[in-house]
This record gives structure tokens, sequence and C-alpha cells, in this order.
């Protein structure tokens, strides 16, 4: 719920009450305190907030500023990564605690590799906004978690382009491509594989085992 709570945050931010905005996407205020929600849920929740907000680029702002608390317990394991290509394996093996709408894949190349996004939808097609918000989210975990000014060498979606110009670049500070094989944002190999600051192995390995508990019982 951590992710839903990112979104209604952002809404909230740009003056739509969460009451307005669970109203328009037909999910009761009771449903805020269930452990999970179906991915349909979020796909309406996220149609809802861009009906709502008028904001084309709503999903580049929620994946902006996303920090430790949008991954639930994942983000603790994150923390004490020993790289951030460590960090996004992490993400991978995990993922399922954070959202059931997708997976990452990483690229490896000579010099860079390509983290790549594949949206697992539900019955309900995807709101665009949504894969914007997971590569938006990408960069800006890899900022908080390096402490550095990442800008990737290159960002690509599968779709159209849905806003201004000036929005992409803001967020990703490269060249975005539009109507691409995949969905992806491509970071220098040194990048991913510098140490990290707050690499901690002892309590990396204490956040896995409590991370991988969680994840069996949600199995």
């Amino acid at each position: 719920m951590s992710w839903v709570n990112t979104v209604l945050a952002a809404a909230e931010r740009a003056g739509v009450a969460r009451e307005r905005l669970l109203a328009q996407a037909g999910i009761a205020p009771a449903e805020l305190a269930h452990e999970r929600w179906p991915i349909d849920h979020i796909t309406r929740l996220w149609r809802a907030a861009v009906h709502c907000t008028q904001d084309s680029g709503f999903g580049l702002k929620v994946g902006a500023q996303v920090g430790p608390g949008s991954f639930n317990v994942v983000s603790y394991l994150l923390q004490s990564a020993s790289s951030l290509r460590a960090a996004i394996a992490a993400v991978q093996q995990y993922q399922r605690l954070i959202s059931d709408g997708g997976r990452f894949q990483t690229i490896a190349g000579e010099t860079a590799s390509w983290v790549v996004y594949h949206p697992r939808q539900g019955a309900l097609a995807f709101s665009p906004h949504q894969i914007e918000a997971v590569l938006a989210a990408v960069v800006a975990f890899a900022r908080w978690v390096t402490g550095q000014v990442v800008r990737p060498r290159q960002v690509q979606f599968s779709q159209a382009r849905i806003g201004p110009l000036a929005g992409y670049r803001e967020a990703f500070g490269c060249a975005v491509e539009f109507e691409q094989a995949f969905s992806g944002v491509l970071l220098d190999n040194a990048l991913l594989d510098a140490p990290l600051p707050q690499a901690d192995e002892q309590l990396a390995r204490l956040h896995r085992e409590h991370a991988t508990t969680r994840l069996a019982a949600l199995s």
C-alpha cells in the first residue's frame, strides 16, 4: 500500500482530496486499511488521479517524489545494499512486496546497462502515467540510494509521449525517446557497480531474511 499512499499524497499536493479521488476511482475509503489492493484497483486510482488533477505530467511527478517509504520493508534492504546493481537485484527478487504491477529486467552492456520495466496489468489496461511513474521512480531511487546526482544515458518508453518535453527533461535529465521496443532506463555500469556509502552486509543479510519471510507468507 506504500505505492498507493504515494499516489494519494501526490494528488493531495495537487489540491485533490483523497476522498474525492477515491470516489472518482470507485474505491471505498475503508479499503485503505487493506494490506494489499488488486492491481485493477491501482489502475483505477491512477486513472482517477489523472482525471482529477488534469496534469499530463502527473506520473513523472509521482515517480520523482519516491523515497524510502515508497518501497515497504524492501527499503531497508535497498539502503544497506553493496551497490546500486545489488539494490536493483533486490527489487527484482522482492518485487511482489512492493507491487504486483510489473517486474524489472537488467540487460547488461559493455559500459552501461538497461533497467527495463515489464508491466503486468490486470483486466484494465494500465494508465501510461503508471509506466512513466515507474521509470521516474527508478531514477529517483538511484539518486537517494547513491546520494549522487544521477543522469541516465538514455530513457525510452514503448508508449507515445503524453506530456510536455520539459517535464521529461526535468525528471530524467537526459534524452527521452518514445514508441520504442521497451520501456527502460540506461545507466552507466560505473554508477551501478560503485560501492554505496551506507552498504552494510550484516544489516543487508538481516533485512534479506525478513523480506524473504514476508515474501513466503505472501505466496
